[in-house]
């Protein structure tokens, strides 16, 4: 260890992660003035039992799985190979001491996961995230086969029979379908730009959502504690034929995220479902789908959709949406689960700026309810605020609806101007206070991109309450040539993946 300029009783080391845009601080003990290296500082905090509290010693204790390998019983263990540091912007290997020239007893260390590749041990990673919060978990599952089964819930709950792991299935599936469809809550503390299945299920018992990749990965989360083994199932818009899997594994691979013209691919995991099977009885396995969006919720055998599932020769959903009809196609991968599990890795830890592609870039909006879509948009001129409000409102006139009734557009959430924004609020008052608790994140996060860029948000009136038109299938993400830093506005390509 290096020798300090001047005596130091402890310095503070703080961790940065910009991808995930998290941090945590350590408060290092020195010893007669020597520095400590990153190693040092690492080994402290996974030793580390209660140095947090609340909130904080949660998400932690969460984000310690992203550094240390896990055994098979979900105890951290050896740093995850390939972890880059810096510190000022220069690399720091891991036994290097921390430099101490001028230092106010406080070191900032960046971290860079961009070398690790696709390390996560999923069974071992479930496990520790489940223990995690147990008691919650158990009694927010054990609440809702209470609620549908009533004197029934104890054999439900036991899942010893078919029929009853189908139902304990059906009505645990059916609560994560029902929550709201939305990207909002990554804006809202503790912040995470793409949601661990535990966070989402954090968030659905509050009264959240997430996304459809999200919500697929709550049930998978939920169905592994509870026995049973899952298959992730791919699919998207008009992804026909045979599923892409080394083109999709080479883009994984290669760690760039930036593959302008290579859509045509990435269809195929636009979407998330599941194939889930009890594993302490004999039962086939059961397709769910939970995404809500404008997709009907599934939870049936996968004998009963086969014409959906087959490898060749395979039927789409049609799904109804206000101009045109959709095609969907889903792809069971029986032998590929590393790709969709390698995919959502890469959502979670690997892709700079996931929230905000996803809510401008990709279009999916902060939050749609069957019979609203609540979106944002970027942009930095008068001119370009201009024409991104034409285009959509072309859209709303060539869906043949009413771009005065339902259109508007909002520069201050707080501030109710028109009759959609106000009919909004009232029927869905929650929606509304979350997204509106979440501007000042939205704000921030677009302008971290550049900071030129200003928000207006935008609410669509898709259709009735009664008779619900749902917008497009949602999208882990496009990897597109806009997910670097942008040299022109997020949204300059206006209704691209917008309901439509």
């Amino acid at each position: 260890m290096e020798e300090c300029s001047k005596p130091l009783r402890s310095i503070v080391c703080t961790f940065s992660d910009p991808v995930r845009d998290a941090s945590f601080a350590i408060d290092y003990s020195c010893q007669h003035g020597a520095m400590p290296t990153v190693r040092n500082m690492l080994e402290q905090f996974r030793a580390a039992k209660s140095a947090f509290a609340g909130e904080q010693e949660l998400e932690i204790a969460r984000y310690a799985d992203s550094l240390f390998l896990l055994s098979d019983e979900g105890v951290l263990g050896d740093l995850i190979p390939n972890l880059r540091f810096r510190v000022r912007g220069r690399e720091c290997k891991l036994d290097d001491s921390l430099p101490c020239k001028n230092l106010s007893n406080s070191i900032a260390i960046e971290i860079d996961r961009s070398e690790t590749g696709y390390v996560r041990n999923w069974p071992a990673y479930l496990k520790r995230r489940w223990k995690l919060r147990e008691g919650a978990y158990s009694q927010f599952v054990e609440s809702i086969i209470d609620e549908a089964y009533g004197c029934n819930a104890v054999e439900v709950l036991a899942r010893n029979s078919p029929s009853n792991a189908l139902r304990f299935l059906s009505a645990v599936a059916r609560r994560i379908f029902d929550a709201p469809y939305e990207t909002y809550s990554r804006y809202l503390s503790p912040f995470a730009p793409f949601k661990s299945c535990d966070q989402t299920l954090d968030r659905i018992i509050s009264g959240d959502g997430g996304n459809c990749a999200e919500k697929a990965m709550a049930l998978y989360f939920v169905v592994h504690a509870y026995g049973f083994q899952s298959e992730i199932v791919l699919g998207g818009e008009d992804a026909s034929g045979s599923f892409p899997y080394h083109a999709l594994r080479s883009i994984l691979n290669s760690h760039a995220f930036d593959f302008a013209g290579t859509r045509d691919v990435q269809r195929y995991w636009q979407h998330f479902s599941l194939l889930c099977t009890p594993s302490n009885i004999e039962c086939g396995p059961i397709f769910c789908d939970v995404a809500g969006s404008n997709l009907p919720f599934f939870c049936t055998p996968a004998d009963d959709v086969t014409h959906l599932l087959r490898s060749g020769d395979k039927e789409a959903i049609d799904v109804a949406i206000t101009l045109e009809p959709l095609r969907v196609f889903y792809h069971a991968l029986p032998h590929r689960q590393d790709l969709p599990l390698d995919l959502y890795y890469a959502m979670e830890s690997l892709i700079d700026s996931i929230d905000v592609v996803q809510t401008f870039d990709n279009e999916l909006g902060l939050l749609h309810t069957g019979d609203y879509w609540i979106g944002a948009f970027a942009y930095r001129s008068r001119r370009e605020l201009a024409k991104i409000k034409a285009a959509y409102k072309q859209f709303v006139a060539g869906a043949g609806r009413n771009e005065d009734r339902d259109l508007c557009f909002v520069a201050d959430l707080h501030d109710i101007k028109h009759t959609l924004h106000e009919e909004f609020v009232r029927n869905y008052p929650r929606g509304a206070s979350q997204i509106s608790a979440a501007d000042k994140r939205i704000r921030a996060r677009i302008r971290r991109i550049d900071r030129r860029n200003s928000v207006c948000y935008v609410i669509l009136k898709l259709a009735s309450s009664s008779s619900p038109i749902q917008p497009r299938i949602c999208e882990p993400i496009h990897f597109s040539g806009s997910i670097a830093p942008a040299s022109v506005p997020i949204s300059n390509r206006p209704l691209s993946a917008v309901p439509r």
